[in-house]
């Protein structure tokens, strides 16, 4: 989840004016939050108030009810955070019916850019199949839309769970992304264009994060292959930081936490941790 904010903050910088390049100052003054973290915490917090989820119906229903007002809420709070336009209609409609709306068929990049909760809380990978479609689908019911949240939740909890690069990179293509097998860093870096689409970002992202040697150099990789390097950033981070950082916090990220984001959102981020049994801020 850090890593998926951290990603997000770097890649704002660069989002409509991509540099693609590596040699650039990650810690960029004019870094932020978007969308992509704001509704990566509030995944989080809902988790939090369910956890241990027991997955009747009941259950699922509170809390997808309880996303859809922990999203509004956030909405309504952070209205330049640089929404989706649908979104942004989705959460404006709900604010002002008062009741809680209807998917909209989306596969826009959104719902992976907020996944990464479910990657950690999950405890099986029938678990993040199922979270990762409850926690989705009340936006983006769109079957390359879930398949995009699903594959970036696959990724960070294959890789919480010892599985190398070889395997998670095997698995993307079995079962989600087999275009990634074509892919080259350098060839992206000239080529790849902006895409808020699942099926146009995400496998871009988990290849930035397996050709990484660590949290700092995936998510420059994003910024290197340029497009949509906020939300692509905050995919690539999600599953790098599991993947590299999941016992033990990085001086690079330490660094974030202390000089670039709020005191309640690291709160927020170690309850989390903590609820569910990390080791990583211990």
């Amino acid at each position: 989840m850090l890593g998926a904010i951290i990603g997000d903050m770097v890649g704002s910088a660069y989002e409509f004016s991509p540099i693609k390049t590596k040699e650039f100052n990650i810690f960029n003054s004019k870094a932020r939050m978007t969308d992509d973290s704001l509704l990566t915490i509030g995944v989080a917090r809902v988790l939090l108030r369910h956890y241990p989820i027991n997955y009747s119906l009941e259950e699922i229903k509170s809390i997808q009810d309880d996303l859809c007002k922990e999203f509004v809420g956030i909405w309504n709070a952070h209205r330049e955070a640089g929404w989706g336009g649908l979104f942004y209609h989705w959460c404006m409609t709900a604010y002002r019916l008062g009741e809680i709306p209807k998917p909209y068929n989306s596969y826009g990049n959104g719902s992976a850019m907020r996944i990464s909760p479910v990657g950690w809380l999950a405890r099986s990978e029938e678990e993040v199949k199922l979270l990762s479609k409850i926690v989705t689908e009340i936006t983006h019911n769109h079957p390359e839309g879930l398949k995009g949240a699903e594959a970036v939740a696959m990724c960070i909890y294959l890789a919480l769970h010892g599985a190398t690069k070889e395997d998670i990179k095997d698995r993307v293509v079995k079962d989600y992304y087999p275009e990634i097998v074509d892919f080259n860093l350098e060839e992206l870096n000239k080529t790849y264009e902006f895409s808020e689409i699942c099926q146009k970002s995400v496998p871009h992202a988990i290849f930035c994060f397996l050709e990484s040697n660590s949290l700092e150099d995936a998510i420059r990789n994003c910024v290197y292959i340029g497009g949509d390097c906020d939300t692509i950033g905050a995919m690539a981070g999600a599953i790098a930081e599991a993947y590299y950082q999941k016992d033990k916090i990085s001086n690079f990220e330490d660094k974030y936490l202390y000089f670039l984001i709020d005191p309640d959102v690291e709160d927020t981020i170690k309850e989390f941790h903590k609820a569910i049994g990390s080791k990583k801020f211990e």
